[in-house]
């Protein structure tokens, strides 16, 4: 039997609008089983994630496996399609309740298994970290704002080089000859909105190589901010979907109301951005038949580039401290979080988390 194939994605992000979630996605239509999962940090919920995923791959099944982007090594959730299970994490800042209690989602609460009477002991100071948890990510969002003023400025410079007009002409031949390549289909079209870089402690991390794994075809779309590339991919996801076809949005870890990247399963291909953080390498092993450069900049007018070349510049690099500093704030967080975290692992009775594990995995793999 072969070994199960891991797709990796991020379901919620550090953003210019605060944490944002797309957990919702998680469970796809075909679910049948949601666990959501509950309890303090260090109760062990990313290994129990882990564990059965591992299990699933050991089994020849493929996962999803969805990283936390406040700990890119800690797992927020895990999909085995071949079970229809979905596993989430139902704690702040994603928390998640049951719908159909019992008929469909169910809640596992590992915090059974911690020891009360010591953490007590301990409260003032699990209350002073959780508070500075709090403000760390205040500051972080706070830098992310003020990067957000920076890049409209970015965009503006750039948009009054534009030729727009001449990019609404390619835009329209591209989504006629994209509308006559897609194939009927009878059923009602799925779509599936998710991240696939974020903003973590270890800085600007995409998922690219691990997403896009089965797409043989790339359009990649190049240009600085304020050049449309979000913009034809909204055009881009808007006709897929008039034509029936299911479609994966992937949004902007900085700015989630902006696009990253399309892919549409049924052509096998994918249109993504493939500007610095975005690019990525396909290792050799992947097949890739077809491969296009959308440089929306062609569209521009170069003496107007040249006249704010250095104000760009500077943006641009304000943008980037900002950015650096709000990446400073996430790493704090995690350091701190890692404080909490002590708490409850010396207050756990993992033999209890365990005997749950196993009891869940016999469940899964006996049916």
């Amino acid at each position: 039997m072969g070994y199960g194939m891991t797709h990796k994605y991020f379901a919620g992000g550090n953003t210019c609008r605060g944490f944002h979630s797309l957990f919702h996605y998680i469970p796809e239509p075909d679910t049948k089983r949601l666990i959501i999962i509950k309890g303090g940090p260090g109760t062990g919920k990313s290994t129990l994630m882990k564990q059965v995923g591992q299990k699933a791959r050991e089994q020849g099944m493929s996962t999803q496996l969805f990283y936390c982007s406040s700990d890119n090594e800690s797992l927020d959730g895990l999909v085995v399609p071949a079970l229809g299970l979905a596993m989430v994490d139902g704690t702040a800042p994603h928390v998640i309740d049951p719908k159909v209690p019992g008929a469909y989602d169910e809640i596992l609460n590992l915090g059974d298994c911690w020891d009360t009477a010591a953490l007590r002991p301990h409260r003032e100071e699990i209350a002073a970290l959780v508070k500075q948890n709090g403000e760390y990510f205040i500051q972080a969002y706070q830098y992310l704002k003020e990067a957000a003023v920076v890049m409209e400025k970015m965009r503006y410079l750039m948009a009054k080089a534009m030729d727009y007009s001449a990019l609404a002409k390619m835009t329209q031949q591209l989504l006629t000859e994209l509308a006559a390549a897609l194939p009927e289909k009878e059923e009602p079209p799925k779509e599936r909105h998710l991240f696939g870089n974020a903003i973590t402690p270890a800085g600007l991390v995409n998922l690219y190589p691990s997403i896009f794994q089965g797409v043989e075809r790339f359009y990649q779309l190049t240009g600085d901010p304020g050049s449309g590339k979000s913009t034809l991919l909204k055009h881009i996801y808007e006709t897929v979907l008039r034509a029936g076809q299911d479609v994966e949005v992937y949004h902007c870890g900085f700015d989630p109301e902006r696009l990253d990247a399309v892919v549409i399963p049924a052509l096998k291909t994918a249109f993504v951005k493939m500007t610095y953080p975005h690019t990525f390498t396909v290792p050799p092993t992947h097949p890739v038949k077809e491969q296009y450069t959308l440089a929306l900049s062609r569209h521009s007018r170069a003496s107007l580039l040249r006249a704010s070349s250095s104000e760009r510049a500077e943006s641009q690099e304000r943008f980037w401290f900002l950015t650096g500093k709000a990446v400073e704030m996430i790493r704090s967080a995690k350091r701190n979080h890692d404080q909490l975290e002590g708490h409850y692992i010396r207050a756990m009775d993992f033999s209890q988390t365990e005997a749950m594990r196993d009891k869940i995995i016999r469940e899964l793999f006996s049916e």
